[in-house]
């Protein structure tokens, strides 16, 4: 009992600090940001943070990680409780574009900085987000599929990276000038293209 109170607190600790490094790090950037400033931020000596994590990579890349995990759950949530394709198809669409307009802070940070983390990163955690991606790809897949019928010509796995593909270069149009894109309108018109294709509306 007492050791699995000794992990509970560590873990909160550890969910604090990817908090409040999140904060600074979409304030200040990764270059700019230090493992000193998140060790003040968070109260504590920067050597008790190393204790957590190894590096500022791994604390970048934990955050990411924890968003994709975040993320995923919200989505299988979301997904559960579709009925049918076109419920599920609308729920991804739907839960991934809300997730990243409350996140868009972070998002704005990773879409200028995570490319050039992630092409000299040697820490390991490259491939852990890679592995996490493919993961959050095969549960969505796994939910849609559910409501194919047998002997579809089109595969769940195609769709979901169609759908996903669509909403990240959105996305990132959006992040990168936001006040020229109505996402609420593009939001919508993936869902209607998705859903009942452009046949029906040309």
């Amino acid at each position: 009992m007492q050791s699995e109170k000794k992990e509970a607190r560590r873990e909160q600790k550890r969910r604090d600090i990817l908090q409040r490094a999140e904060q600074i790090f979409a304030r200040q950037g990764f270059h700019s940001t230090t493992m000193e400033a998140v060790a003040e931020e968070c109260g504590w000596s920067k050597g008790a943070l190393y204790l957590h994590f190894e590096s500022k990579e791994d604390l970048f890349f934990s955050i990411i990680i924890e968003k994709v995990d975040q993320l995923g759950r919200t989505l299988e949530d979301a997904l559960e409780q579709a009925e049918d394709i076109e419920q599920g198809i609308a729920a991804l669409i739907q839960t991934q574009f809300d997730f990243f307009v409350s996140n868009n802070d972070f998002f704005q940070l990773v879409v200028s900085e995570q490319g050039k983390i992630l092409h000299t990163s040697d820490t390991g955690m490259r491939e852990s987000l890679i592995q996490k991606q493919h993961q959050h790809l095969e549960m969505i897949s796994l939910a849609l599929s559910k409501h194919f019928p047998e002997g579809s010509p089109i595969q769940a796995l195609t769709l979901s990276r169609s759908i996903l593909g669509s909403i990240n270069i959105h996305t990132l149009s959006w992040l990168l000038a936001p006040l020229t894109i109505d996402l609420e309108q593009i939001k919508n018109e993936l869902t209607e293209l998705y859903l009942y294709g452009v046949k029906r509306h040309v």
